[in-house]
């Protein structure tokens, strides 16, 4: 999964007391500045499924998305997908896309509720974002290019850098330049699995721009953990721990996946009911980190 794509899975209780038109929405989630959350519905002996965005005027998501129900056996799973334009428009305006008509409701009943419970899973690609604030990034491009002796290129964008200081910063690139592999004697090497915009915002803070914040702290992680670049990696994380406004759960997510031990203790400490407990376990434990996990047991028992 890149930086720009995501996932919503949400387990909606009590649906098989749902009255014809009525809605169940799952928790908000962010990604990217926007607030994303998944809408079901009972209407006319079918169950719609529904992905909602705060979009405001004058912007726009293009995104490819997937929708899909697990089913009480784990293998019919009934995926839909589809290309979208998420904007505001119409009167009253239109807030959340999808299948009006997803399953019939006597076979969503029979296959896939488990004691009233149906889990909704909805994965995001954003290929494209328009009105939203860009930061003024440090440019990599032709301008720089007498200043570089290597070029990055992700699809049809390039970076123009300098392979000592990459490989000062990163043992990846500096293995990458050191004649090992066959990219080392290229003047243009080509980057697969990334986004041309993480990896601008990776290489902005890497040559010493502060602009991290709570849209791109995940997109410049993946980056810094791909390249193993410390120096990016500690920067995030003192971002993560002193200014972001990130949910609990979500800055419980990065430490585990990223193995930031000072954001995952300050996060612990910050856990002292049970609510806050409830607030941060994921539906499915089994995709935490094992050691937060093991920490978030311990505190369950202490609050007993």
């Amino acid at each position: 999964m890149t930086g720009r794509e995501f996932s919503l899975k949400y387990g909606f209780k009590d649906v098989g007391k749902l009255e014809n038109s009525q809605n169940l929405y799952s928790p908000e989630d962010e990604h990217f500045g926007v607030k994303w959350k998944i809408r079901i519905r009972k209407f006319d002996g079918r169950l719609g499924i529904f992905l909602c965005t705060n979009v405001t005027d004058n912007q726009q998501i293009h995104a490819d998305y997937t929708m899909k129900m697990i089913s009480k056996n784990k293998e019919n799973n009934l995926p839909l997908s589809t290309s979208h334009i998420f904007e505001k428009c119409g009167d009253p305006p239109r807030v959340s896309w999808g299948w009006d008509k997803f399953i019939k409701w006597k076979t969503l009943e029979d296959e896939y509720l488990t004691d009233g419970k149906l889990v909704v899973e909805v994965h995001v690609k954003v290929n494209k974002m328009v009105g939203f604030p860009k930061e003024k990034l440090r440019s990599f491009g032709d301008e720089m290019q007498q200043f570089s002796d290597v070029i990055l290129k992700v699809k049809d964008q390039k970076f123009y850098v300098s392979k000592l200081y990459l490989s000062y910063q990163s043992p990846y690139f500096a293995t990458l330049f050191s004649g090992a592999f066959q990219e080392s004697g290229q003047s243009e090497i080509e980057l697969k699995e990334v986004n041309s915009e993480d990896l601008h915002h990776y290489l902005d803070i890497l040559y010493g721009g502060n602009g991290i914040n709570d849209h791109n702290v995940k997109g410049i992680l993946s980056i810094a953990d791909m390249y193993n670049t410390q120096l990016v990696v500690e920067k995030c994380e003192k971002f993560l721990v002193k200014e972001s406004e990130m949910a609990l759960k979500k800055k419980l997510e990065l430490a585990g996946k990223y193995r930031l031990v000072e954001l995952r203790e300050v996060c612990l400490d910050q856990i002292q009911s049970k609510e806050d407990l409830q607030s941060v376990v994921s539906e499915n434990i089994n995709e935490m980190d094992p050691e937060i996990l093991g920490e978030l047991f311990k505190k369950t028992i202490a609050l007993i």
